[in-house]
């Protein structure tokens, strides 16, 4: 056996389980050895054949393959055959492609803005690639993503110093007919050693690091996040050119001044021995000394205008406090309305309990004429739910389908499309991490119904719970009314503040949380209509699940219109197709930059992995880097934390200046 480095050059047959690899080298001592007269070497066509091929390989596939020689008789008398056959792809060997440039290292200004701000190449780069310079050097190598624009850039979780070293091994060529160009490869294993670095950070991030370090630093630890942002974005207008000329230009002014002490000392006395430097001094103390005149004049004005503000200040304090000593007085009023609801709830479980052990003691037995049984029954069916079976079902085949017409039914009941493209991420993170969304606001009722119908279709369950006797068991039972247990299920429970769910759902959601049964719903959906110090309570208690405010989402959104014209999507989709590994993306650009601020506020080790798969499902290409944090704060992290720890994380982020 051997190891070969080839392409995939023509799509697979209709009905063929086989593809041929064109052989471009051979793998020897961790290089790529180009192949002269492959047809010689690999009759009859200068390739080997893959049988059986995996379905999705495509032509343009790039790759390592370990070969063997096949026995004749498999391929005799044939006019094209293949002597070779492909036993395995090496997944775990690299290499890199080189993009020639038409640049050479001294124009290392407009090398860095090519990277920075892409090239056009009709190729699919499946590794990292190595640009070379006109004058045979190679930067890199770096990953790249494609724009909108199809313009390749540096992706920007690989924003570094890239090396750079002069081309000292043979690049494997190919002439590409799928794409029209010549292309060049090379083993992952260059030869070359590393001459020099290209740095490739934007202005923008240079000058954050540079200030975040200044920070650091404690005599100007002052300098806040914000102003930090704001310097940047001036440094960033001007030409890169500039700053590179003031700052060498200091350099070589700094370099030329080596005048001594010693020097200084002699020659400030030799000049204060002459009429004139003396008379010149004595101007200069006298116009030192109004100037200091001025300035105390100046300062003396200053502090009778701080006098006069501290003064305005502490009426202004005085008035605050009055509002204050208003809101603790309003706030102890809904204390005690909470405890007399809270009192009176409380003695509504106890005659719960009551009627329940009353259905359960055989007081039959004791003789008593107690009657029980049908008020039992009819409690526990006390609860309205409500299931839609005749709308028309849309089949999803994968999630980008799912999300979409999520989206789609936010979009149509007057959500700007940027929120709704989130909730749908948020909704799908919801299913994968199996959290509760809950809805909050005059629209949760509208908003929930939305979301559950495009995901569950006529699986979505809307539950009313009885305001007296709801119970972990009636909604159970609810369950049964679902049809497709292999579907993903929704469950909506309506305005819980108006029943004792709040109080029984913590102990159903542990359950449901660690539960494979296929008859529990995937999706939980819990409005809110009217908050509370008891709606708040229940909130806290579920650790991290999105809380969306409906009101900063839509407005008087006409839902019933929206049904009677079908114009709403009821959808369905397997649940199998739901799988962290194929959703989610491998890392996060954003995530260490949001760490970083909710760090410098508040304690974040244990949350940490979970809130870092959120954000691998919701950086998204039509979403700015930061709308994703601002979105992540509010969601997830403001309901939870302290007002003042949210609101000074949100600062950090500019989040007025953000659009979601």
């Amino acid at each position: 056996m051997k190891t070969v480095f080839g392409i995939v050059e023509k799509e697979r047959k209709p009905n063929k389980k086989y593809v041929f690899v064109k052989v471009l080298a051979e793998y020897r001592d961790h290089q790529l050895i180009e192949v002269q007269e492959a047809r010689l070497h690999y009759p009859s066509e200068g390739e080997v054949i893959w049988s059986p091929a995996p379905e999705d390989i495509h032509a343009g596939k790039v790759g390592f393959y370990t070969i063997e020689e096949r026995n004749e008789e498999d391929y005799a008398g044939r006019l094209v055959y293949s002597k070779f056959i492909v036993r395995k792809e090496l997944e775990n060997l690299k290499y890199y492609e080189v993009f020639p440039i038409p640049f050479s290292l001294a124009q290392n200004h407009d090398i860095v803005y090519l990277i920075q701000n892409g090239f056009d190449a009709p190729q699919q780069f499946s590794s990292e690639i190595l640009l070379l310079t006109n004058d045979d050097y190679l930067v890199g190598p770096y990953r790249v993503k494609q724009t909108k624009e199809q313009k390749w850039v540096i992706d920007s979780s690989d924003d570094k110093l890239l090396e750079i070293r002069k081309k000292g091994m043979h690049l494997v060529k190919y002439n590409d007919k799928n794409v029209g160009i010549e292309r060049y490869f090379v083993s992952a294993m260059l030869a070359s050693p590393v001459e020099d670095y290209l740095d490739c950070a934007t202005n923008d991030r240079i000058m954050r690091y540079a200030l975040k370090t200044l920070k650091d630093q404690q005599q100007v630890q002052e300098i806040s996040r914000k102003v930090i942002s704001q310097l940047s974005e001036w440094v960033s207008d001007l030409p890169p050119q500039v700053h590179y000329e003031r700052i060498m230009r200091a350099i070589e002014l700094l370099a030329k001044y080596q005048i001594t002490k010693e020097d200084i000392g002699q020659f400030e006395e030799e000049l204060l021995q002459y009429p004139a430097i003396q008379r010149k001094i004595e101007d200069k103390l006298e116009e030192r000394f109004a100037a200091e005149k001025a300035r105390i004049e100046d300062e003396h004005r200053k502090v009778l205008n701080e006098t006069e503000q501290l003064r305005r200040k502490k009426e202004h304090l005085l008035v605050e406090m009055e509002e204050i000593e208003r809101q603790i007085k309003e706030t102890e009023e809904r204390l005690k309305k909470a405890d007399e609801a809270l009192e009176l709830k409380i003695k509504e479980m106890k005659d719960n309990i009551f009627r329940t052990l009353a259905d359960l003691l055989p007081f039959a037995n004791l003789g008593l004429n107690v009657s029980t049984h049908n008020e039992s029954n009819d409690r526990n069916h006390s609860q309205w739910v409500v299931k839609d079976v005749d709308e028309t079902t849309v089949y999803y085949e994968d999630i980008n389908h799912l999300m979409t017409s999520i989206a789609e039914n936010l979009c149509m009941i007057g959500m700007q499309e940027n929120k709704a493209w989130l909730i749908a991420k948020t909704i799908i993170g919801a299913i994968l991490f199996r959290k509760p969304v809950v809805v909050k606001g005059e629209f949760s009722f509208e908003l929930s119904q939305a979301i559950g119908w495009a995901v569950a279709g006529n699986d979505h369950l809307t539950v009313f719970p009885d305001i007296k006797n709801f119970t972990n068991k009636t909604l159970i039972n609810c369950f049964s009314r679902y049809t497709r247990p292999d579907c993903v299920k929704s469950l909506h429970l309506c305005q819980i503040e108006n029943s004792p769910a709040e109080l029984y759902l913590q102990s159903f959601l542990d359950y449901w949380r660690v539960s494979i049964d296929e008859s529990l719903p995937e999706l939980i959906l819990i409005s809110i209509k009217e908050e509370s110090e008891l709606t708040d309570s229940f909130i806290q208690k579920l650790s991290f699940s999105p809380v969306i405010s409906a009101d900063e989402m839509t407005t008087t959104p006409d839902i019933l219109s929206l049904r009677k014209t079908h114009r709403l999507v009821f959808g369905s989709i397997p649940a199998h197709l739901l799988v962290e590994g194929k959703i989610l993306k491998e890392k996060s650009s954003e995530f260490n930059n949001f760490l970083e601020i909710v760090q410098e506020v508040m304690s974040f080790t244990k949350q940490k992995e979970a809130f870092k798969k959120w954000f691998r499902l919701l950086e998204d290409e039509r979403l700015e880097e930061e709308a994703v944090s601002v979105w992540v704060v509010k969601v997830l992290l403001q309901p939870y934390v302290a007002r003042e720890q949210a609101k000074k994380i949100l600062e950090e982020f500019d989040s007025e200046n953000i659009l979601i």
